[in-house]
């Protein structure tokens, strides 16, 4: 089973797995992620975005399942991502705030393409 931890309400709207919407920053979602790697959950994606400017949108989606191949250490790879999004601020979207959410739904579009062709 998957799970989508996520505080972009359009990604609630999308139905595109079971999700959880946290209130809050992307830090609140990486804290939540962290509960459910606590309880032996495992990362599909990476809590960080692609670049420097995306990691300062105001929206984080993660993937997060209880079975995986991934054999790497996921709280190591999310304590890195907590501590660098508690050091930076996150962007105010003002005008662009349906942008920040339509980028944060693509890219978890993708990813949960890419995860389905590898059976994750």
């Amino acid at each position: 089973m998957t799970m989508i931890v996520t505080n972009n309400p359009d990604v609630e709207a999308a139905k595109l797995d079971a999700t959880v919407l946290v209130e809050g920053s992307p830090l609140d979602v990486l804290l939540k992620v962290s509960e459910y790697v606590e309880k032996k959950w495992h990362l599909v994606t990476h809590p960080l975005s692609a670049n420097n400017r995306l990691n300062r949108s105001p929206y984080r989606s993660v993937v997060v399942a209880e079975k995986s191949s991934w054999e790497g250490d996921d709280r190591d790879i999310l304590d890195r991502a907590i501590e660098l999004l508690s050091r930076q601020g996150f962007d105010d979207p003002k005008g662009a705030d349906a942008d920040y959410r339509w980028i944060d739904l693509e890219h978890l579009k993708t990813a949960l393409a890419e995860a389905a062709k590898l059976h994750v």
